[in-house]
């Protein structure tokens, strides 16, 4: 007999979690837009990353989650970068790269940490060779690592350990059982 999934009390607040960390992504980015984006060095804040890697963490039998992930990767494409495909693609991807590291990963917070630096390493150099490729950067690889991929992957290490504890928090609250 096959085992029933579990049912959460809040688990319609799943997509708010992730809805507020878009939000957030963009607040930060526009209010230290002159520290983030500076003449050389870019830091991208990925808190939409983070969210996901954590909501695939706690929920991994969840089966909206893969949709939740390309709806958020969609609404990031057509409110912050006007650019369809890019996040949509990449949102997605850190649902099912956090799955498959889910594998050999624990559900504990350094590994989480570890889920979000890859999945956020392969989101930029997605964003890189997508530029390269349509010729909307000159840089070289090497000036990619140096000037954006380290400080961005810099950048999500702190916002991580800020925002961990809160983004833990409320997916301990959707994942409380009924009667608990």
């Amino acid at each position: 007999m096959k085992a029933q999934p579990r049912q959460y009390q809040h688990r319609w607040l799943l997509p708010l979690v992730i809805a507020v960390n878009f939000f957030l992504d963009g607040s930060l980015s526009l209010v230290f837009s002159n520290l983030f984006y500076d003449n050389n060095l870019q830091m991208a804040p990925q808190l939409i990353l983070l969210s996901v890697v954590m909501c695939t963490f706690a929920f991994p039998e969840s089966k909206m989650l893969f949709w939740y992930a390309l709806i958020a990767g969609l609404a990031y494409d057509l409110f912050y970068t006007g650019l369809l495909g890019q996040y949509t693609l990449i949102v997605p991807l850190t649902y099912l790269i956090t799955k498959a590291l889910m594998n050999y990963f624990l559900p504990s917070m350094v590994y989480e940490l570890g889920a979000d630096i890859i999945s956020v390493l392969v989101g930029q150099a997605i964003l890189y060779f997508l530029a390269h490729f349509f010729g909307m950067t000159q840089a070289g690889v090497g000036q990619f690592i140096s000037n954006a991929l380290a400080p961005t992957i810099i950048l999500n290490v702190v916002l991580f350990l800020i925002f961990y504890w809160p983004n833990k928090w409320a997916l301990h609250f959707i994942h409380r059982n009924h009667g608990r």
